[in-house]
């Protein structure tokens, strides 16, 4: 039941609300769920699959194989995301050229890849919250 009430009570929550708020104008929303879904997602499984043997200095429970999939994943989720959004025409509010995009998005998966690594907090919270802020400013 707690395992239930934890993750993935709180990814749905967060979920709906960036549908709700942010999906359809702008990339709030979009980043905000990718950054948890596909990046914290794949953090978990590449982490546990390729990660006993390479953890961070200062965690036993985070691997470098989870923050690099993790990252990676982010990325290419969000920008994926994104260009499919801005071709389709489903997102018209994205001014940016696909360099600054790209480098934007990347920014952004570095500092959600950090945030969950850190020791405190729960970054089913963090990971989205982080991502949504930083997109709605860098973003915009």
């Amino acid at each position: 039941v707690k395992e239930a009430l934890g993750g993935p009570f709180v990814y749905c929550i967060i979920f709906l609300f960036s549908t709700v708020l942010f999906w359809r104008d702008n990339l709030t929303g979009v980043t905000a769920v990718s950054m948890m879904a596909a990046g914290d997602g794949m953090a978990d499984i590449i982490g546990r699959r390729f990660g006993a043997n390479n953890k961070w200095w200062f965690s036993d429970r985070k691997s470098v194989a989870g923050s690099v999939a993790f990252f990676v994943s982010a990325f290419v989720a969000t920008f994926g995301l994104a260009s499919w959004l801005s071709y389709t025409g489903a997102l018209t509010t994205l001014s940016m050229n696909t360099a600054s995009l790209a480098v934007s998005i990347a920014w952004i998966s570095l500092a959600c890849t950090v945030v969950e690594l850190l020791p405190f907090g729960d970054d089913n919270w963090t990971v989205p919250i982080v991502g949504g802020v930083l997109a709605e400013t860098m973003l915009s």
